[in-house]
């Protein structure tokens, strides 16, 4: 599987996947790093020495209680030049068999496929559990990574099935998520002030990307318009998000916070975070 490991002065912490999210934690002593290591159903201790060239590394583990070592061995995912990623973490907008089937995710992938350096992904959730995983997962793609929640936005915040999610939750699970180089909100509501907003708010303090969505509820041709421009300025223009951003704004009337004469489209209060 996938391990992410992230020194921080005093100490390493380490994030992968068995059975749910598991994690280690230790410190370094001389070329090894000595951890312990906690699952879902298990628990121990560790031992890895990383190779002179950094390219891989040798280690051990033994669970709690046990006598017996069983060999733990990785080797380091190097980035491509030039790759970026596109990944849509999109619910299912149908609530019966009587809705047509849709989804934001698969208009991007059509629209992007053209680009020979980008990697297109859709993941679906059904539950606060399942959209915790996939934003886990993002840290360890080693290339960077646009992110766009496709989802419900309300007054309570981000939902699926009507229940809003926890945002703490949701901050720990892209803390460490630092090849990411955007987050949109592809939902209404989201950098509101109010309660709505508090999921974006609190990922500004500890991420390292910029955030972008809509402070209302917002048409969704409308939305869907302002996102082909946006995310084509990252993704294939090479623009900066905040200087797409502030692009969109110019050339997308609609896409700011004044009512523009006879458009059909409100004004849908696009706006972007950007990290402290």
């Amino acid at each position: 599987g996938l391990l992410r490991l992230v020194q921080e002065p005093s100490r390493v912490l380490g994030f992968y996947e068995g059975g749910g999210a598991c994690h280690l934690e230790g410190q370094v002593e001389g070329d090894a790093l000595q951890f312990q290591y906690r699952e879902a159903r298990s628990r121990g201790e560790g031992r890895f020495v990383l190779s002179k060239d950094l390219a891989y590394f040798e280690g051990e583990w033994r669970a709690a209680g046990a006598q017996q070592w069983s060999p733990w061995q990785g080797r380091r995912l190097v980035a491509l030049r030039g790759a970026v990623w596109l990944v849509v973490i999109e619910a299912h907008w149908q609530r019966s068999y009587l809705e047509k089937d849709y989804a934001f995710g698969h208009m991007l992938r059509e629209f992007f496929s053209r680009l020979p350096n980008l990697t297109m992904r859709q993941r679906f959730f059904e539950d606060e559990t399942g959209l915790e995983r996939w934003c886990r997962e993002l840290m360890y793609i080693p290339e960077p990574v646009a992110v766009v929640f496709a989802s419900h936005g309300t007054p309570d915040g981000l939902t699926v099935h009507g229940r809003p999610f926890r945002t703490d939750r949701l901050v720990e699970s892209l803390r460490y998520a630092d090849n990411v180089i955007l987050l949109h909100f592809s939902c209404c509501m989201m950098m509101q002030e109010g309660k709505a907003g508090e999921l974006a708010r609190e990922l500004r303090e500890v991420v390292r990307f910029p955030i972008s969505g809509y402070d209302r509820s917002v048409d969704w041709a409308a939305s869907a318009l302002i996102e082909f421009h946006y995310l084509d300025m990252v993704l294939r223009r090479g623009l900066a998000p905040a200087r797409a951003a502030e692009t969109v704004l110019r050339l997308v009337a609609y896409a700011g916070s004044e009512d523009v004469s006879d458009s059909p489209y409100p004004p849908a209060g696009f706006r972007i975070l950007l990290p402290k």
